[in-house]
């Protein structure tokens, strides 16, 4: 109206802009932004009481030496379990959001034990392209091969869309949990 208020119940559009506060486009929601990058955008502070993540526990173990890999799919989770019944040889990482970003592995061995995992080795879509994995002191963790113990790693990036070039940096949440 000519006071620039609209009330409605229901809309149905391809694209909604209202001020720079929403947009909407392309099935893309932000907030604070006319042009979303992703499925929600915020440019700004987000201010949130809780956050609820998607906790990937359904991982396995596929391929033959020396390709047993974990696939890690960053547009489905952040926060990966593993229960480890089998060696792991690499990480087969998916979908890095082209900004930065960081995710969590949790490795708990199974009632047997013993299984190596390199949690040093990473590779782009279909094993193409090395990862490199950058530590704390260039000391790389050996995870714990105690039956029925975890570990918890944390991963964080830079560069998603050149993470072949500019690697992940790996710090240990902790070891041989119990």
């Amino acid at each position: 109206n000519s006071g620039g208020q609209i009330t409605a119940g229901i809309v149905t559009t391809t694209n909604l802009v209202i001020g720079t506060a929403l947009t909407t486009s392309s099935n893309k929601v932000g907030l604070g932004t006319g042009t979303p990058r992703t499925l929600l955008d915020v440019q700004g502070v987000l201010r949130t009481t809780a956050i609820a993540e998607n906790v990937d526990s359904g991982l396995a173990v596929t391929g033959s030496a020396p390709n047993r890999k974990v696939i890690l799919d960053l547009a489905q989770s952040s926060v990966f379990e593993l229960d480890v019944d089998t060696i792991v040889d690499v990480f087969e990482l998916r979908n890095p959001p082209t900004d930065g970003g960081t995710f969590t592995l949790k490795i708990t061995q199974n009632s047997t034990g013993g299984f190596a995992v390199d949690v040093d080795s990473f590779k782009d879509l279909n094993l193409t392209t090395p990862i490199p994995v950058y530590w704390p002191g260039g000391v790389v963790p050996t995870v714990t091969t105690t039956a029925n113990r975890t570990d918890i790693y944390s991963f964080k990036f830079f560069n998603g869309s050149a993470i072949t070039t500019a690697g992940l940096y790996g710090v240990v949440g902790g070891q041989n949990f119990s």
